[in-house]
């Protein structure tokens, strides 16, 4: 599993961008496929207790721009995010390129959510 930052994808200038856009994000929609399996039999809870236990403590980030991440209330979120960093899974962004996306998503907005119920204990 990879964090990145979140962003959208940009689109090109030239007047081919759409043509090749669309392309890219039937590319990049069926990549999702293989990033959903890999997150599906992932345990999000074994997954945050070795990460605590390597040194490795941080939140993963919501879809979109939130100032709360999946799990935890708006006031929880607030009295660890300064002791902890806020990540996002590959892939998480708020932009929806397909249908395999928005189910990679949806699995990823589940993991996040267990994710950061355990990481918030070793956050406050």
């Amino acid at each position: 599993m990879s964090l990145t930052a979140c962003a959208a994808n940009e689109m090109g200038s030239n007047s081919s961008a759409p043509v090749e856009n669309t392309e890219n994000h039937k590319s990049s929609d069926a990549q999702f496929i293989k990033k959903l399996e890999q997150l599906n039999s992932k345990n999000p809870v074994a997954d945050a207790q070795s990460a605590i236990a390597a040194g490795n403590k941080y939140f993963l980030c919501n879809i979109g721009r939130s100032r709360t991440v999946p799990g935890l209330d708006a006031s929880e979120y607030a009295s660890a995010r300064n002791n902890c960093p806020t990540k996002c899974l590959d892939g998480v962004t708020d932009a929806v390129i397909g249908d395999n996306h928005l189910r990679y998503l949806q699995a990823a907005m589940t993991y996040s959510t267990h994710w950061n119920k355990v990481m918030i204990n070793a956050c406050r």
